[in-house]
């Protein structure tokens, strides 16, 4: 009866079954029957597999299924994946403070929430540290600040957050869609008014 039930099934996980069904066409009809009620073919079955029990060495070999097989490969590559990203010395300490656990689930499909998960897009700390830009908020106490000075802190910014505060962390922003929906209007705003928010700083030149 399991046989038959794996038979039916649309993607089984056995490339033996999967083998059986591409054998079996309009001509081929499977059936189950009741055990030792006298059928023929059944009494032989029966037979071969009671022999097959007590041989001393098994002399057919199914190999590893291809599911089984892309099971494992994924299980090694997570566990690798995990391993790294909790390493100290690995990169991305700021994402890894949001996301501390690995997840093939998990997608950002936003360029704007990819910069709140990053710290990388147009803040000072960023634009410093790949020699982009040298500049700083005109209200920011910290040269390097980052993507949370304006999230919650920047008085420039403060008329378009009603619900996003200090204190609502980063993943709870991304678990609610009108904070996200705000966000991405905080994001916006910081794009579209750059010269009102930033100021060059000046640098000396010999």
């Amino acid at each position: 009866m399991s046989s038959l039930k794996a038979l039916q099934k649309f993607k089984p996980n056995n490339n033996l079954v999967e083998e059986i069904q591409g054998l079996i066409d309009g001509t081929i009809s499977l059936h189950w029957v009741k055990a030792h009620i006298g059928v023929a073919g059944n009494e032989v079955a029966d037979k071969a597999a009671k022999e097959a029990t007590i041989r001393p060495t098994v002399d057919l070999h199914l190999g590893i299924p291809e599911r089984s097989f892309k099971t494992r490969i994924r299980s090694l590559l997570l566990k690798e994946w995990h391993e790294r990203w909790n390493r100290d010395d690995a990169k991305g300490r700021y994402t890894f403070s949001i996301f501390p656990k690995v997840s093939t689930k998990r997608c950002i499909d936003s360029h704007l929430l990819s910069q709140v998960t990053t710290n990388h897009g147009l803040y000072p700390h960023y634009l410093k540290r790949f020699n982009l830009r040298e500049s700083n908020c005109r209200f920011g106490e910290d040269a390097n600040e980052g993507i949370q000075h304006y999230i919650y802190w920047c008085p420039l910014l403060d008329s378009c957050s009603s619900i996003i505060r200090p204190g609502v962390s980063i993943g709870q922003i991304l678990q609610d869609k009108n904070k996200i929906k705000e966000f991405k209007s905080i994001l916006n705003f910081l794009y579209n008014h750059q010269q009102d928010i930033f100021e060059q700083e000046s640098v000396d030149r010999p």
